[in-house]
């Protein structure tokens, strides 16, 4: 008989977070079969974005990904080297922002990370959809880059895969509800009228008092803090549904959309 851990916690709700723009080197080396088996949903069309980008000289490729030049140098390696799956990590340990500082997947439990990779999904930028477990590559690019291939921005570039994958996902896994712990530009690669049809979306609106007692929004820096760290809770503790989110930060502060 398969053990708990072996099979990863059933939840009707699915998790959706951002990538973030800091990035280990992802340089590490991977195992052919692995690259294969854990290759993300769009990296055909991720590896043609990094080469159309590739054309550009440095001074367009720093306007269209709207970087400085000495950044956009090191766009210009993290291209030349991004064919290479001999090399990579996994996407939930690949990015270092502060969502992912404070979720600090390292440290979970066996249980708590296939938790993770059953019910957390992330949007990215250059690969649309991301399983946590996909092996991914560095890349330097953000929702607003107008790195299409038509030059568009991102998240109208991904707008229609990246929901045509989400609504698979629900369809694969019968999950009912999406918590939406996504900024805004990343929710723009999601055409929510479309999600809303078959899902019940909410996302965690934060507040926190001030001195005078009136409640404000936290600033970004504490608000990507507080979206790691409930997401570390829910996989930690096999939430699965709005309730029990509810039951965590309020029914005040949990808003379905």
């Amino acid at each position: 008989m398969a053990s708990s851990i072996d099979a990863p916690h059933y939840a009707t709700m699915l998790t959706l977070i951002a990538e973030s723009k800091t990035m280990r080197a992802c340089d590490t080396h991977v195992d052919a079969g692995l690259a294969t088996s854990h290759t993300p949903l769009y990296n055909s069309e991720a590896t043609t974005i990094m080469m159309s980008l590739y054309s550009l000289d440095l001074g367009e490729l720093a306007k269209a990904v709207k970087i400085s030049t000495a950044l956009a140098a090191k766009l210009r390696l993290s291209i030349s080297d991004f064919p290479d799956r001999s090399t990579g990590c996994s996407a939930i340990e690949a990015f270092t922002g502060v969502v992912f500082k404070a979720f600090d997947y390292p440290t979970l439990p066996e249980q708590a990370r296939c938790n993770t990779t059953a019910n957390v999904r992330i949007i990215s930028s250059l690969y649309g959809w991301l399983r946590p477990d996909d092996v991914i590559k560095a890349y330097r690019l953000d929702f607003t880059s107008h790195a299409g291939p038509q030059g568009e921005t991102m998240s109208t570039f991904w707008r229609t895969n990246v929901t045509d994958a989400l609504l698979a996902e629900l369809d694969k896994t019968g999950e009912t509800e999406i918590l939406d712990l996504l900024p805004g530009d990343a929710a723009k690669c999601i055409d929510w009228k479309r999600v809303k049809a078959v899902a019940k979306v909410a996302k965690a609106d934060f507040v926190e008092p001030t001195d005078g007692g009136r409640l404000k929004t936290p600033h970004s820096g504490r608000l990507k803090m507080l979206r790691g760290s409930l997401l570390r809770q829910i996989v930690c503790d096999g939430i699965g549904s709005f309730s029990e989110v509810s039951e965590l930060v309020g029914a005040d502060i949990l808003k379905t959309i």
